[in-house]
């Protein structure tokens, strides 16, 4: 498996409009999404404008492929307006569940 965890900054106000939006894409675009696992997203106790966000699919050519879809590029910049900056991403293979 292969995967994503993003540091978000962000308005703890928008924190609701967050989640509401990967709630919508679990039910919209989770079908259509190539090879996606799972994801979760994740309000820190120290900062709660700190949001990390993870998502997991079956392979690294499945997760660019997703990530190419227009889909998911329009989907992102609804996610970006919300946010103070661009996300931090951090990519790799999951070696554990």
């Amino acid at each position: 498996m292969y995967g994503t965890i993003a540091t978000l900054s962000i308005d703890p106000a928008n924190v609701e409009k967050l989640g509401a939006m990967l709630k919508e894409w679990n039910e919209k675009e989770d079908a259509d999404a190539i090879g996606f696992v799972g994801g979760y997203m994740l309000q820190t106790d120290a900062d709660a404008s700190v949001v990390k966000m993870m998502a997991v699919f079956e392979n690294v050519e499945k997760y660019r492929a997703n990530a190419a879809r227009p889909e998911q590029d329009a989907w992102y910049q609804q996610l970006r307006a919300l946010l103070h900056d661009d996300p931090k991403w951090e990519d790799g293979q999951v070696i554990a569940t």
